[in-house]
């Protein structure tokens, strides 16, 4: 992957059941073949964020363009890759964030309008060389709706950062860590000594062989969330994306939330 690469991936991890009448009404409405890219196309294009008009030129205000997008619904209660895009992101973001989190909601609503599912955790590659946005306020408001998520415990979280040699992450690393939480204004808490143990919140392989190959795993973070949620989770990945950012990393990386301690989520 060219360190200009425009292509982010989203995947969101966890445990599916499908509605239980779902076969019936898509049979009963010719939609057999309606599957995460049809249905995220769909709903992305009912956000205005993105376009399948390629052949107009450029995207006209759109946040990106798709490229692929895929599922695994095996319901046997283990932890899936539930549901996964591969977006161009439009180069001229025109100082907006990259959409980290309007990616994730369509795949979300996806996921909504097929069943349910428990969210364990989630992985993005994220190109940051277009994450051209400076301004603090975003996070501060950001940090404000996490803050209020919800009145139950705090959630143990594992943040892993991978990225190239050209990246020099690892001199970067507590650089990293200083900036997440100057960007999270309290609401996130990084537990240096908590062990190094991986937590279970992710299928085994991630999608995303591609644009990842050559980079390696330069940074693990444990970490609290004020809950464990879908708004959360993606907030944490673009505090820590911002982070680093502003550390100096101007090429894509690989960053991953995860559920930490074992036990499932309440449904999402």
């Amino acid at each position: 992957m060219d360190v200009s690469d425009p292509t982010l991936i989203m995947g969101l991890h966890g445990v599916f059941h499908r509605h239980p009448w779902i076969a019936r009404v898509l049979a009963e409405n010719d939609l057999e073949d309606e599957d995460v890219f049809s249905l995220a196309v769909a709903r992305a294009e009912a956000y205005g964020w993105s376009t399948t008009h390629l052949g107009r030129g450029p995207l006209d205000g759109c946040r990106w363009a798709h490229n692929d997008a895929g599922e695994d619904w095996t319901e046997d209660n283990r932890v899936r890759q539930l549901a996964w895009i591969q977006v161009a992101v439009e180069e001229q973001l025109h100082g907006q964030r990259l959409p980290l989190l309007p990616v994730a909601t369509v795949l979300s609503d996806v996921l909504h309008h097929m069943g349910t599912y428990t969210l364990t955790g989630l992985h993005t590659v994220a190109p940051l060389q277009l994450s051209t946005d400076d301004n603090l306020v975003h996070l501060s408001q950001a940090a404000d709706w996490v803050a209020t998520a919800g009145p139950g415990p705090s959630a143990d979280c594992v943040i892993t950062i991978a990225a190239r040699e050209s990246a020099d992450l690892p001199t970067r690393a507590q650089d990293v860590n200083v900036l997440i939480l100057e960007r999270s204004f309290g609401r996130l808490a990084i537990h240096p000594s908590k062990p190094s143990a991986p937590a279970g919140g992710l299928a085994p392989s991630l999608v995303g062989e591609v644009q990842t190959e050559g980079m390696q795993n330069a940074a693990s973070i444990h970490c609290s969330l004020p809950a464990w949620s879908l708004d959360t989770a993606i907030w944490a990945a673009e505090v820590t994306a911002t982070a680093v950012r502003d550390a100096g990393v101007t090429e894509p990386v690989l960053l991953t939330i995860s559920r930490n301690g074992g036990g499932l989520a309440q449904s999402v």
